[in-house]
This record gives structure tokens, C-alpha cells and sequence, in this order.
């Protein structure tokens, strides 16, 4: 509910003299107004009430900006946000800053981020890759590994308090959006909440509810071809912001997927979870996102309400593309399980790497990956290195336990697994073909193969790799391993990236669930 017009400040932060600049660009959402005029962005909170946001009076609305300044300072340094009083002179001029008049609302002043650097209208691109996906991810993970944690916040009440929130938006844009399907998707949300009380209490007991940024979308994320900058992290409520760290990474995972990008969803998502090592969150992803895309398809529709024309046609679009994808995510897909092994050098984490992708639900396949586990296992980070003294038998076996019962949660929750390992020992092959018939689920295994000198060359050229092995030495000594005989469908992957993954859709032309998105965002 709008409870001021703020016309006149509104029309005096419009207008290009106010700044003395030759024109000024005006970006809208539904609780806030971006004014862009030469290099600074000027941010003004809209005066609304509404459930979760309380912008009621110019006092309150000065204190969101204090505290998005705070939060900012952690987020987007490179910003340099600073506070701006909006006065009103004695003859009614309209002006920012000064000490003259009377001060009748508040702005943030920061610096402007060029619209090409903006991750919503960067994206696709092809400068920006796996690479810095992972840097993306590995950012992202610092984040949460250091936030606040927040105990006494967060909660099923509260999960269940935004998807009935999200039901009753929806439901008024009956133009928009099918009463039916808008209610249909309230039960199975609510279902799958009840469902999983217990872990979302767990995960709350547990530290992995913390203060996050609470609003991780594309147009939220900026970067320069160095560095991110996150900038309007949510300030004015801590429902929203205390949440699970998971929460938090479904939003980019979900706008990623919104805009088509199931590839590079995949990517950020595996390696994400690389770092965090959040397999125990896995069963609450699929809510996660699909609560995510409501709320954004809900915030599109109120949005479109301040639009005319071409931008109100284009906003209502996305409303109804969120919708479609909060609705995907709460579709059950058949799993499939997905070996790739091989010798290092092979080709196999390649393999995995991109047909990871290539199936549903989103974000795609999980990828399960030896040299991962084995790291998280002894406390270390991905890109951290292995003290080849754990490197025993006892301890590998241990690690292939691990992969199997990572792969089994999420088959369970209706998600593809892509096991990414050495699976040298005939008895590993055997072991998770088995979890495969037991769980019901199909199961294709790869084995990878390329001559040594080709293996050696790709060992020596890996970048941002978590295996250890990085010698020609290494590589002999696995070929003096008892691998016994390999009944898996076998790729030689001496040839381009290309054409491997050519050969390895050929081969999996039945089992990949290809999605090609009727609606992806304008």
C-alpha cells in the first residue's frame, strides 16, 4: 500500500537540473526509485506499507538507508554509499543536501554501475564462463561462511508466512496468473514444508541460518571483469535477511534459470557447494527456489502496477515466467544416476562438467566428485592441498561410502547424479551400480579414456583444479592399477571438447532430459 505520493520530490529527483546533468535515467521497482543522473545513482525508498516492508514515514525511511549503507559497506564497498538528505526551500524548490529548508525524505547516494556491468543484462556472454562462475560461487561461500548466524530467526512459520503471502499476491492477478495453479502450488510447497520441519529446525539449531543478503538476484549483482560488487542487500527486515544460507543462493540459482542459463546454473551451484558442503540442505532446495521464483513473479506483477506501455508488457512476461519456473521446481522428475570414471587426464570431469546441465529439474545434475569429497572430508577447501599420508585404502573406501549416500539424498529428492571418480577398483563400480537398482533409478556408466602424453598434457594445463595430481609420474602409476574389466559404455576423449560431448549426448540420447524453456526473461 502506497501511503504518500512524494510527487513533488519525485518530479524534482526527475529532473536533470536538480543534479546539473544533462538527463537523468529512472529505474522502478516496487518499494524503491533508482534515479541515474552522470556518474552517481541516487536511491529513493518508496513511501509503502506493506507486509514485510515498512517505509511508512520519512523517519523510517531514513533508517533503511542508514542501514543499507551499513550492509552495503560489506557487500559492495566500491560503492561508497553515503546518506543525502532531501530538503524542501522556503519557496518549495525541491533540492538534495544542505542544511537550508526543511528535510522531508532521505536518499542514498552511491556510485553509478554501468548497465553493461550488471549481471541481468551482462549475461549471456561469453566473457563471462565457468571461471567466473566459480569465482562467483567461491565469493558467495565466504559470504555465508562468516555471517552472522542468526538462531532465533528463520523457521518453518516463517517459510509457511512467505508462501501464503505469495499465494495471496498471486492470487489477485487473476489476468495474469491461474487462480487454480496459483493454489495448487501453495499445497505442494506447503507440503513439502511440513515434510521437512524437522531438518529446516535442524539447519536452524545448527548455524545454518545467518544474516545474508536476502535478495541475490542478477540485477542486485554487478561485475567489472574482476570483481563483484553485491549491492541492495535487504535492510529492512530481518525475516528476510536471517535466513538459511541456502535460501539465499537459490535466488541466484533461480533467476539464473529464468534467464536459460541451466548451464552456468550448474556450474555455480556444484561449486558452490564444493566449499559449503551443504548436502545436508539438499532435500529443502527445490522449496527453496520455487518459494524464490513466487515471490519474484509476485514482486513482477506489483511492479508492472507503476508501468505503461512496453515496459509494463515486458514486466508482466517475467511475472509469468517466474510463475512457470516456481511451478517447475515443484514438478518431481526421474532421477537418473550418471557414472564418469577414468584415469586422471581422461577427460571425465569434463564430461561431467557439461552434461551437468543438460538435465532436470534445475539446477541440473549434482555432481559428486572424488577429489571433492575426500578434501571436505579432512576439512579443506577445493582448491586447498591433500596430504597424500590420508591417501590409504581405509580412507578411499570411506570416500566412495560418502559418494554413495551424497548420491543417494539426492536421488531421493528427484535429482539427476553425476559421480565424478577414478572408480579404479572393480568392486566401486560394482557397489554404486548396485545403489542404482536399489534406489530404482537407470544408471549409465562412462569411462573415459585419452593416450598418456594427451593425459599429460591436460594435467599440466588445468586451472583451478581440485585433484592433486599434476605429474607424469602419477599418471604411470595408475596405469599399473588392477582396473579389471570395465563393462561401462567407453569415450575416447582425444578429440575436441566438442566432439567428446557430441559423442557422450549420442550415447545418453535417451537419459538426458534436454530442457529447451518455452518462457526465459526479457
Amino acid at each position: 500500500m502506497i501511503l504518500e505520493t512524494q510527487t513533488d520530490v519525485i518530479a524534482a529527483l526527475a529532473d536533470p537540473k536538480t543534479y546539473g546533468a544533462s538527463k537523468v535515467q529512472i529505474r522502478q521497482s516496487h518499494i524503491a526509485i533508482l534515479f541515474l543522473a552522470g556518474q552517481k545513482a541516487y536511491k529513493l525508498k518508496r513511501a509503502v506499507l506493506y507486509p514485510d516492508v515498512d517505509f511508512s514515514t520519512p523517519e523510517k525511511r531514513r533508517l533503511a538507508c542508514v542501514w543499507e549503507m551499513k550492509r552495503s559497506a560489506v557487500y559492495a564497498p566500491q560503492l561508497r554509499l553515503k546518506i543525502q538528505s532531501v530538503r524542501r526551500l522556503a519557496d518549495g524548490t525541491i533540492v538534495i543536501g544542505g542544511r537550508a529548508g526543511v528535510e522531508v525524505d532521505t536518499l542514498l547516494e552511491m556510485k553509478r554501475i554501468p548497465d553493461r556491468e550488471l549481471l541481468n543484462r551482462l549475461l549471456p556472454s561469453p566473457r563471462f564462463d565457468r571461471f567466473e562462475a566459480m569465482t562467483l560461487a567461491e565469493k558467495i561461500a565466504q559470504f555465508h561462511m562468516t555471517a552472522k548466524v542468526c538462531k532465533s530467526q528463520w523457521g518453518a512459520e516463517t517459510i509457511q508466512r512467505i508462501i501464503l503471502e505469495n499465494e495471496s499476491v498471486l492470487s489477485c492477478f487473476g489476468d495474469l496468473f491461474n487462480k487454480t495453479a496459483v493454489n495448487a502450488l501453495a499445497r505442494k510447497s506447503l507440503d513439502v514444508l511440513k515434510a521437512q520441519a524437522s531438518l529446516i529446525s535442524y539447519r536452524q539449531k545448527t548455524g545454518h541460518v545467518r544474516k545474508c543478503h536476502g535478495d541475490l538476484l542478477l540485477s542486485n549483482i554487478a561485475w567489472d571483469g574482476k570483481d563483484f560488487a553485491f549491492f541492495s542487500p535487504i535492510e529492512y527486515n530481518d525475516t528476510l535477511s536471517c535466513v538459511d544460507t541456502l535460501y539465499d543462493m537459490a535466488d541466484l540459482m533461480m533467476d539464473l534459470e529464468a534467464k536459460g542459463l541451466r548451464r552456468l546454473t550448474n556450474m555455480l551451484f556444484n561449486h558452490y557447494m564444493a566449499y559449503m558442503n551443504d548436502m545436508n540442505g539438499f532435500p529443502l532446495l527445490a522449496l527453496y527456489q520455487s518459494i524464490r521464483a513466487a515471490s519474484r513473479a509476485a514482486v513482477c506483477a506489483k511492479k508492472s502496477t507503476f508501468m505503461r506501455g512496453a515496459e509494463k508488457r515486458q514486466m508482466r512476461h517475467n511475472a509469468r515466467v517466474y510463475f512457470d519456473l516456481a511451478r517447475h521446481f515443484m514438478t518431481p522428475f526421474k532421477p537418473i544416476l550418471i557414472c564418469c570414471g577414468g584415469l586422471s587426464g581422461s577427460g571425465k570431469s569434463r564430461i561431467a562438467r557439461e552434461i551437468g546441465g543438460l538435465m532436470n529439474p534445475a539446477p541440473g545434475a549434482v555432481i559428486l566428485r572424488d577429489d571433492i569429497i575426500k578434501k571436505q572430508m579432512v576439512g579443506l577447501a577445493p582448491h586447498e592441498p591433500f596430504d597424500v599420508r590420508h591417501d590409504t585404502p581405509a580412507f578411499e573406501a570411506v570416500v566412495y561410502e560418502a559418494l554413495r549416500q551424497q548420491a543417494k539424498t539426492a536421488i531421493a529428492n528427484y535429482s539427476c547424479v553425476i559421480i565424478d571418480a577414478l572408480f579404479i577398483k572393480q568392486a566401486e563400480r560394482a557397489e554404486t551400480e548396485k545403489l542404482a537398482k536399489d534406489m530404482g533409478v537407470p544408471f549409465v556408466g562412462i569411462w573415459a579414456h585419452a593416450p598418456l602424453d594427451i593425459r599429460n598434457e591436460r594435467i599440466h594445463n588445468r586451472k583451478r583444479n581440485p585433484s592433486d595430481v599434476s605429474k607424469k609420474r602419477q599418471l604411470e602409476r595408475q596405469l599399473k592399477e588392477q582396473i579389471g574389466p570395465v563393462a561401462w559404455k567407453k569415450i575416447s576423449t582425444d578429440v575436441s571438447r566438442e566432439q567428446t560431448l557430441r559423442r557422450v549426448v549420442r550415447l545418453l540420447k535417451k537419459q538426458l532430459k534436454i530442457v529447451k524453456r518455452k518462457m526465459v526473461l526479457k
